[in-house]
């Protein structure tokens, strides 16, 4: 009689077992839309408590917005294993849904529509956000489409997804499983789950070997004017002098460029990249891939030096992050600050931009944060109320956060006499914390100056969580470099017009209230699409590069001709250049007789040899 209890005991325990599941199982349908929404349908974990709320994320990580994916919810239904439906109620912050009889939850189905076209206000940057186009794309950022029950994010993620026929997933993820119908993809929990965005699309893809590193290079690119194989083939060196940078190995096994190139979609005005531990997915307009090459390496790299930070070296709130309050640390200065100043950094320490061009990249960083920006707000302070009290200043973390940066460099360097600057301290600190660990947000300045120099603590103090403004000119002095805050002169302009791009990738003039003398004899007019300078056709994505091409080398009294579509007919718009007094500010430049002291530095910080 014992036996036969403890047979039935075990079978009764098996039984409970197949039925309370330790993981999420969702699964989608790609080839089904309902009225341009998707259904998703999650076979929850088991549930322990009568009540239980189902959220999706109101902030993600690498954001610092409040995005409130909630809002693109329909239609959510609960159920028990026997298809009962079970009490469901939305919470108040349009995130949530409280569901009563929990213990029996079984299954949850509901409807999700896409953000790139939804047609209420939202808070959703188009990098973040997603895109259903039947039989051609699916741009999924999971924290669009999946959600989770609070309490049970450390569970795992099943992601099973039928998809149209020839299509491919594109994704740091490694497949489970995928056959030609069905692909299937497991996270580790929710923080893995949001870390890793999805594109499906016929594919485009090529892959690079960067040393250890798989590299997928993906790109969707409606009218084929840029493809994988050419974004590629420039990702190459960058990514070759990254790892050289970083010592000579990535910190990654595999990554994934995702390249959604819009030239279909007008509603999709904005344009970026959101970085993400083993990939990066970037919404950015389609032109000639020519034209467009210098933007796309610049943006990749930016986000591609996200392996270091946060993967590597981040705060608890980072590591640990919370989908559903907007708590955030302090240190953006080094999560997008020295982000964007490695990106810059690379390119000049590995011989792939002149020392001359990085500087007018300072220089830039320095006018646009100190006219655009407050300069003396904390920057701890900053990056605390970036969601919300301080949004309109976040913009200044890829201009003062990578000053900052500039400066703690070179004074390490100072301070080292050339042996040890930011990429040694970055180090150091990810060997300190690694992608399991984390510091305490408010310990990392005094962590930091334990690893380096006494001196070091008070540059926190003042410039960083203080709101004194960089002293550039004692920094970069210390590399034998001039900061000259202002000086007087002239130069050859096209009118002083300000251009945005459309949703077609054309080059307008959307402000004319600066327009000088010069581009009143032009005649230019609001709206006028620019098609050609001198005969060089324009688009959005070059006009910068042809704007200078002439600006550059023009002389006083040569022909500017400029054409440009006009409502319905073609206007042909000309005029002689002109010298057009100007002030120019925080310009940077190489003193012609610097001491050894500062040719050191400078050495060690550009990796030039001395004289230069």
């Amino acid at each position: 009689m014992k036996h036969k209890f403890l047979i039935a005991a075990v079978l009764l325990f098996a039984v409970s077992f197949s039925y309370a599941q330790d993981k999420y199982r969702y699964s989608v349908d790609l080839t089904k839309l309902n009225n341009d929404d998707l259904t998703v349908e999650l076979l929850t974990p088991a549930i322990a408590t009568n009540e239980a709320v189902f959220y999706m994320p109101k902030i993600v990580p690498g954001t610092y917005t409040n995005s409130d994916f909630g809002k693109f919810i329909r239609q959510i239904a609960a159920y028990d294993k026997n298809g009962k439906a079970l009490p469901i109620k939305a919470l108040p912050d349009s995130n949530g849904w409280q569901i009563s009889k929990a213990k029996k939850l079984y299954k949850i189905v509901y409807q999700v529509e896409d953000s790139w076209d939804a047609t209420f206000k939202h808070n959703v940057y188009e990098m973040a956000g997603t895109n259903f186009e039947e039989a051609k794309n699916f741009v999924l950022n999971t924290c669009g489409i999946f959600g989770y029950i609070d309490g049970l994010k450390k569970l795992p993620f099943e992601l099973s997804f039928t998809k149209p026929s020839g299509f491919y997933a594109s994704t740091g993820l490694v497949p489970a499983s995928t056959s030609a119908t069905t692909d299937v993809f497991v996270c580790n929990n929710a923080d893995h789950l949001y870390d890793s965005p999805i594109m499906f699309c016929l594919p485009d893809t090529t892959m690079l070997k960067i040393g250890n590193t798989d590299v997928l290079v993906s790109v969707y690119a409606p009218k084929k004017m840029i493809t994988s194989e050419y974004v590629a083939a420039n990702l190459k060196n960058l990514l070759l002098a990254t790892k050289d940078y970083l010592g000579g190995k990535l910190p990654v096994n595999k990554y994934a460029f995702i390249y959604y190139f819009n030239s279909e979609q007008p509603t999709v005005k904005g344009q970026g990249a959101w970085e993400h531990s083993y990939s990066s997915f970037y919404s950015l307009p389609e032109g000639p891939q020519k034209d467009m090459i210098g933007l796309i390496m610049d943006v990749s790299s930016h986000e591609f030096f996200h392996i270091v930070t946060p993967l590597n070296i981040c705060s608890k709130e980072v590591r640990e992050f919370d989908f559903n309050k907007t708590i955030l640390s302090q240190h953006l200065w080094l999560y997008e600050g020295s982000t964007e100043y490695d990106a810059h950094h690379t390119q000049v320490t590995q011989g792939l931009i002149k020392p001359e061009e990085y500087l007018k990249r300072l220089t830039r960083k320095i006018l646009i944060s100190r006219k655009y920006y407050n300069d003396t707000l904390s920057f701890t302070e900053l990056s605390l109320g970036s969601a919300d009290v301080h949004a309109q200043q976040y913009g200044n973390v890829y201009q003062k956060g990578a000053l900052i940066s500039a400066c703690l460099d070179i004074y390490l360097n100072t301070l080292s006499g050339g042996h040890y600057g930011l990429k040694n301290l970055k180090h150091d600190l990810s060997v300190r914390y690694g992608p399991e660990n984390y510091f305490i947000d408010t310990e990392l300045f005094d962590e930091i100056t334990r690893l380096t120099f006494p001196e070091v603590r008070a540059f926190f103090t003042r410039y960083v969580q203080g709101n004194e403004a960089l002293p550039y000119d004692e920094f970069f002095g210390y590399a034998g470099i001039k900061y000259i805050p202002k000086v007087e002169t002239s130069t050859i302009t096209l009118g002083s017009v300000s251009i945005s791009p459309d949703g077609e990738g054309n080059a307008v003039i959307s402000n004319t209230t600066r327009m000088n003398d010069f581009g009143k004899k032009m005649g230019y007019q609001k709206d006028d699409i620019i098609l050609s300078i001198n005969n060089e056709t324009v688009t959005a994505a070059n006009f910068s590069q042809v704007a200078t091409k002439f600006t550059d080398t023009a002389k006083e009294g040569d022909i500017l001709t400029v054409k440009v579509k006009r409502k319905d007919e073609t206007v042909t718009l000309s005029a002689p250049a002109v010298r057009i007094p100007k002030i120019d500010e925080h310009i940077l430049e190489f003193e012609k007789q610097p001491t050894a002291e500062q040719l050191t530095v400078r050495q060690a910080w550009l990796n030039t040899p001395c004289g230069n």
